[in-house]
């Protein structure tokens, strides 16, 4: 989140994946600045369950993959600068990093550490003045780096992720686990180990991304009715939630937007 005047000043593009990575690759994404002498730019982001394998000049923070994450993120862009990344989907992450997902929960890693050298990598993703030049170069290098097709447990986590985020008044991780035809905790392990955050943060998380959305497309006109069609108890639950992650109300968050 940041108020929209601000965020004008930020160019931002998405492209949808080649067929071949369209199981593990829920978009690519591009971001470009320049604030030279002008008032830094802020940018929060509610928790996300997917992570993001990230290239960017302009910065120290060099080539890196941001882990799931289960607080607010906060970026704040100054100077000028690009970014090049690709969001998985979640419960994607074991297709291209080896290890059980949650040892990468709420984490930013280099990418070298993960990957070994990626320096002729960056300079194919970053050099390009086009997006497509870049993304063709990074997806040829996607697809060589997973391992072949998704595992049946891998492609089970992604669905079970998939039907959270496509569902946000899903509340129960028993109801979900039923509707998979699995144990609860058959389902705690696979998040654990595909996704790396459990289903329950999951659920939230996907809540409070639909009560974010919502708010900055200005179509939470009833926060009542928006908290019963997300499954909450009441609104008081809802705004407790949404407050505990972000630090504003729904309703400081939507002015913050117009400031």
């Amino acid at each position: 989140m940041s108020s929209r005047a601000s965020g004008r000043r930020v160019g931002a593009r998405t492209y949808e994946p080649p067929a071949e990575l369209a199981d593990v690759v829920a978009t690519l994404w591009t971001a470009t600045w320049d604030l030279r002498g002008q008032t830094p730019h802020t940018t929060e982001r509610v928790p996300d369950a997917s992570a993001n394998i990230v290239f960017e000049i302009g910065t120290q923070a060099g080539s890196r993959l941001v882990g799931p994450w289960t607080r607010l993120w906060r970026r704040t862009l100054e100077g000028a600068g690009r970014v090049r990344g690709v969001k998985l989907r979640a419960g994607a992450l074991r297709a291209f990093v080896r290890g059980p997902a949650h040892a990468l929960a709420d984490r930013v890693v280099p990418l070298a550490t993960l990957m070994g050298d990626v320096a002729r990598l960056e300079r194919a993703v970053l050099e390009p003045a086009e997006d497509d030049a870049a993304f063709a170069a990074l997806c040829d290098w996607l697809v060589a780096r997973r391992a072949g097709p998704l595992a049946a447990e891998a492609a089970a986590a992604v669905a079970a992720a998939e039907r959270v985020a496509r569902d946000p008044a899903l509340v129960s991780v028993e109801r979900l686990a039923r509707d998979l035809g699995l144990g609860v905790r058959q389902l705690q392990r696979l998040f654990r180990e595909h996704v790396g955050i459990t289903p329950k943060r999951a659920i939230r998380s996907s809540r409070l991304q639909e009560v974010a959305v919502r708010l900055e497309r200005g179509t939470a006109t009833n926060l009542a009715r928006l908290a019963a069609e997300l499954g909450y108890a009441d609104q008081a639950h809802m705004t407790r939630d949404f407050k505990a992650v972000t630090g504003r109300s729904p309703g400081g968050f939507a002015r913050a937007l117009d400031a």
